[in-house]
């Protein structure tokens, strides 16, 4: 049974993290990309998320007289569809929005990187907005995003051009009488 707080420990989710990012990968490349994590411990959390059903073996092949293993993590967790999120639990669907924030965190903090940014230059920006809006005023929504963004879908490099992401979270939120919302919002953006 995938559970989400498994993924709390924060070297389970820097290895969750790094297999997003690099789809596959043995216990010995995972210590690569996390040399500061002792082997040993790693080992340890690998194992951890195998039992739990957040990472699985997808292949083993033979070292020096033993098997070792290549994981990924576990289908419908890394990108899933709309299929995927149907046949999930509550449970396992607060592990695949872990998993997926955990990927956001992991793109800006190699953004970041060591040297400084400008984040306006680079335009960076993350918001959060609070609105009323009607079930066909969200269709509308989603068609108009969708036109604005699949023109660019189908641009190609050039010199002028950087690769970005725009990731979107949309979901309704509780409403108490006592305390209305009255359509906030909050934007960093630099």
């Amino acid at each position: 049974m995938v559970n989400s707080s498994t993924l709390l420990h924060p070297v389970r989710q820097r290895i969750a993290q790094t297999l997003l990012r690099q789809g596959q990968a043995t216990t010995h490349q995972l210590h690569e990309h996390l040399p500061d994590i002792p082997i040993a411990t790693l080992y340890r959390h690998v194992n951890h998320l195998v039992s739990h059903g957040l990472i699985e073996v997808a292949a083993q092949h033979q070292v020096r007289g033993t098997s070792e293993s290549t994981y990924r993590l576990a289908p419908g967790l890394s990108n899933p569809s709309a299929e995927d999120l149907k046949a999930l639990s509550n449970e396992q669907l607060l592990t695949a929005f872990t998993v997926f924030t955990s990927g956001l965190i992991n793109d800006f903090g190699r953004y970041l990187g060591d040297e400084p940014r400008d984040l306006r230059a680079d335009r960076v920006s993350f918001a959060q907005a609070s609105f009323w809006a009607s079930d066909e005023e969200m269709d509308e929504l989603g068609e108009v995003l969708m036109t604005a963004i699949q023109r660019l879908l189908n641009n190609e490099t050039s010199p002028t051009r950087r690769r970005r992401t725009l990731s979107t979270v949309l979901m309704p939120t509780a409403f108490s009488q006592d305390n209305p919302t009255d359509g906030s919002s909050t934007k960093v953006q630099a």
